[in-house]
């Protein structure tokens, strides 16, 4: 019977030392797996963190494009009026730049009417002269100054 009991005690013994193997082990495992948790915790905090503050980025760059976008906006507006202003000066240019070809025609003719009428006022003088009694006045071209004319049509300022 002793043997029996000894049978007993070694089998306890061997699921003693089996059970404090198997106790090791788990505890190993454990300080693993909470070493492994502590560090999951840690990066999943840092990427808590680093969302966070891609969250304030993203939302910074939108305000930021926002405000750029509405400078673009004021800007196409100011370009559009520039270009409005632009495209009336050039038709303002344009037009000068006709009147300027008329206003060098005129010049090159005005010796030749200048000569013309010193023609007629000479013909009109001596016509005056031979006809005497008749009450003619002589023919003047220049403008008298009492009229409202502009004065790029005097012959005289010319």
């Amino acid at each position: 019977m002793t043997d029996g009991v000894i049978s007993r005690s070694i089998s306890t013994d061997s699921n003693a030392i089996l059970s404090n193997s198997s106790s090791l082990i788990t505890r190993t495992t454990i300080r693993e797996a909470n070493n492994h948790l502590q560090m999951l915790y840690i990066r999943n905090q840092e990427l808590e963190q680093l969302i966070h503050e891609q969250k304030e980025e993203i939302q910074q760059r939108n305000f930021e494009y926002s405000k750029l976008y509405r400078a673009n906006q004021l800007l196409e507006q100011h370009c559009q009026q520039l270009q409005a202003l632009l495209d009336d000066r050039t038709q303002r240019l344009y037009s000068y730049e006709r009147k300027e070809v008329l206003f060098q025609q005129i010049i090159e003719f005005k010796p030749t009417l200048e000569s013309l009428v010193r023609m007629l006022n000479t013909f009109e003088q001596s016509s005056s002269l031979l006809l005497g009694s008749i009450n003619n006045k002589p023919l003047e071209f220049v403008q008298a100054a009492n009229r409202k004319i502009p004065p790029e049509i005097y012959l005289s300022d010319l």
